[in-house]
């Protein structure tokens, strides 16, 4: 991190040190324990990368707070995860061609390499940082997403994992659309967010080297051996949400923009500075939810822009979610144009159960090549 930007964060810095002083009220820790399972009992497909019928993820999380007499709110936190995601997209990535050596999408992660095969079973360490939240803001230091994803708006899906926009477990291993801005994973990093004011709120992260093998974002890595190294990221985000009281209307936007140093040890790929955007939107109207995002990004390289967009409608009635999506993507890179379809309903039972039942489509095209995976889904969630 460069003296310039110790230099602008520093008045920012010193209100908290303040607030550390005062530290003489006791800490509060709450576990929480969460599994998650994705079941395809039943599915149809003619690509090469095969459905798979067992997915899942088991989280342990610990948060700990502590609330200073001067309001100011202390915060850590950790997540471990075990994850048995489909072994061809590991992190998102994914070879979607027949090259021996090709270059990897920075942000998208996709190339035209051969698909690869890693193990099904990974375990990271997601999240650990420190929060001070007060009136001057909330500042967050460590493992953790930045500013981008944090305050993303979009598509409101009854599949928490299996959900199409930004897939944290894949069962047809062919889901490419991401409007989520997550450019950097579970890297470490420093992110700043200002108090809310008039509905509005902004933020900024700054990460020296997004080297995060994380498990639903792998910026360093990809198939066809010529990763991108991802440096001196800075996201700039912008949160609004505004209630009409009266006609009981809510709306949420979210946007955001990022910029980081790519490169190659090999110089077999001509990276470069790399630029992304994203906007999003949802809203709410008594048991109706309408969400909306897209994403574009040059991927750090000439001529391999990647953009994603979808949309998607959530309802409650009689004690049960639903919700249908549709979204859209495509890699000139690696010259895959992608759609991908959800529809599904759930239901909790009491706090620490729901199950989820859903129809996914995934359709790949690239060259004169058409892959389409279709299935039924069921997904369990506990929490304790």
């Amino acid at each position: 991190m460069s003296i310039r930007t110790l230099a602008f964060m520093t008045p920012y810095f010193l209100p908290f040190s303040a607030a550390l002083a005062q530290a003489d009220t006791p800490w509060e820790t709450e576990l929480e324990m969460e599994s998650v399972t994705v079941v395809t009992p039943v599915s149809d497909s003619d690509a090469p990368f095969d459905v798979r019928p067992v997915l899942g993820e088991l989280s342990l999380i610990t948060t700990s707070e502590r609330v200073l007499e001067n309001g100011v709110r202390l915060r850590a936190r950790g997540a471990l995860r075990l994850q048995a995601d489909h072994p061809q997209r590991p992190g998102g990535t994914g070879g979607f061609g027949d090259a021996t050596v090709a270059p990897v999408g920075a942000f998208s992660g996709l190339s035209a390499a051969l698909p690869l095969e890693t193990s099904e079973t990974r375990a990271r360490l997601e999240t650990a940082y420190f929060q001070v939240d007060g009136g001057y803001g909330e500042l967050r230091f460590g493992k953790d997403q930045g500013v981008g994803a944090r305050f993303h708006e979009g598509t409101r899906s009854v599949l928490s994992h299996a959900r199409l926009d930004s897939a944290l477990l894949d069962p047809t291993g062919l889901s490419t659309v991401r409007t989520r801005h997550d450019l950097t994973g579970p890297s470490l990093k420093l992110s700043y967010a200002t108090p809310r004011l008039i509905g509005l709120r902004g933020g900024i992260s700054l990460t020296p080297s997004a080297d995060a093998d994380g498990l639903d974002r792998r910026p360093k890595a990809g198939p066809g051996g010529i990763a991108p190294e991802t440096e001196n990221a800075i996201e700039f985000a912008l949160n609004g949400t505004r209630r009409l009281r009266d006609s009981g209307w809510r709306f949420d936007i979210g946007l955001a923009w990022s910029t980081a140093d790519i490169s190659n040890p090999s110089l077999l790929a001509p990276y470069d500075r790399i630029e992304t955007v994203a906007a999003g939107t949802r809203i709410e109207k008594d048991e109706w939810t309408f969400g909306a995002s897209w994403l574009g990004s040059d991927n750090g390289l000439a001529n391999s822009d990647y953009s994603a967009w979808s949309a998607g409608l959530h309802r409650e009635a009689y004690e049960m979610d639903f919700s249908v999506e549709f979204g859209q993507a495509e890699d000139d890179g690696v010259g895959l144009e992608s759609q991908s379809f959800r529809v599904g309903a759930s239901r909790e039972f009491r706090e620490s159960a729901k199950i989820a039942l859903g129809y996914v489509q995934d359709w790949n095209e690239r060259l004169d090549q058409n892959w389409e995976s279709k299935g039924v889904v069921v997904e369990i969630t506990l929490s304790q």
